[in-house]
């Protein structure tokens, strides 16, 4: 949600890529999330359910995925449980109410718009509360009023073991990310196509994969924004590059139209096109996911990429 959600990545990004430290917080209050009608109660949920499961695609980390299969597809039994190292000492950790039902709702708004748990915890900023801190207030609570119909799944996630980084390494990355990229709410916006795109972008996280990084500001490359790069790995099964989506014709997406960009995700909600093992050709990216997004909001999407400034950087995707 890696969101709260983790993506698995090279050696450089991977200490990024985790999230919900274990904590227990006592004496839950139903907050926003939960009071109002049963049905306007009913449409959050729904809301929820939809950015969780699509465009925020949090059971990318927080679920098993089966790699035999094309894009991993999610084990929807396991839906929050976590569990997955990324790093050394780094786990996906368990939003399911075995874990999150102590908290409050304002507890959990809080540790997804600004990275600090019931305990004052740090989240890791790969954790992306940057983008949520930009996500509209009915949103957020939206999440949080479907997290809470997940089935509880007892917590066997490991703690998180920080003793191989530095002093004062997880701060500088918390600063790096909260202080340059939280920004006031937003309500979703309307009638604008290229506003509506960055705001579903922004809240899928695709800079996160797909937005080279600097190690040394801890920051994206910003004359990089979207042009892919990024190598990840899936020990035992595949490493791929992340794809260039700037709108440069030769090497992002410039000469796809709109049904060609589509009809790419369209294409996963059939798993007749993902149910095989595809080998060292494999991905990370979450396909059988955000296939499901509405063809409004992909087409959205589409408008948005089209608005940045193409960048020309050939990605082989797969090593040969």
């Amino acid at each position: 949600m890696t969101r709260l959600i983790v993506f698995p990545a090279c050696v450089a990004l991977l200490i990024f890529f985790a999230i919900l430290p274990s904590c227990r917080h006592a004496g839950h209050q139903p907050g926003t999330a939960s009071g109002g009608h049963a049905s306007a109660m009913a449409e959050r949920v729904a809301r929820g359910d939809y950015l969780v499961n699509t465009v925020c695609n949090c059971m990318h980390c927080h679920a098993d995925r089966d790699f035999t299969k094309f894009a991993g597809p999610v084990d929807p039994a396991t839906f929050g449980k976590g569990g997955e190292q990324i790093s050394a000492g780094i786990y996906v950790r368990n939003i399911t109410p075995a874990v999150l039902g102590s908290w409050k709702d304002d507890q959990i708004a809080r540790a997804l718009t600004t990275g600090i748990t019931p305990t004052g915890d740090t989240l890791f900023p790969v954790m992306p509360y940057r983008n949520y801190a930009k996500m509209s207030h009915e949103d957020i609570y939206s999440i949080i009023a479907y997290l809470r119909t997940l089935r509880p799944i007892p917590d066997s996630v490991p703690p998180r073991n920080m003793q191989q980084y530095p002093p004062g390494f997880l701060r500088k990355l918390y600063d790096s990310f909260i202080v340059k990229h939280a920004g006031d709410r937003l309500p979703v916006p309307q009638g604008d196509s290229i506003a509506m795109g960055a705001y579903l972008v922004n809240a899928a996280d695709c800079m996160g994969c797909h937005s080279p990084f600097d190690e040394k500001s801890l920051d994206f490359k910003m004359d990089g924004w979207l042009s892919g790069g990024n190598e990840y790995s899936k020990p035992g099964y595949f490493t791929v590059t992340s794809a260039n989506i700037t709108p440069d014709s030769a090497t992002g997406i410039g000469a796809w139209t709109e049904d060609m960009f589509l009809a790419k995700f369209r294409n996963y909600r059939d798993p007749k096109n993902y149910d095989m093992n595809p080998g060292k050709y494999n991905t990370l990216m979450p396909w059988t996911i955000l296939a499901n997004m509405k063809d409004e909001d992909i087409r959205y999407i589409y408008t948005y990429l089209r608005s940045v400034r193409p960048v020309k950087k050939a990605v082989t995707k797969w090593r040969q």
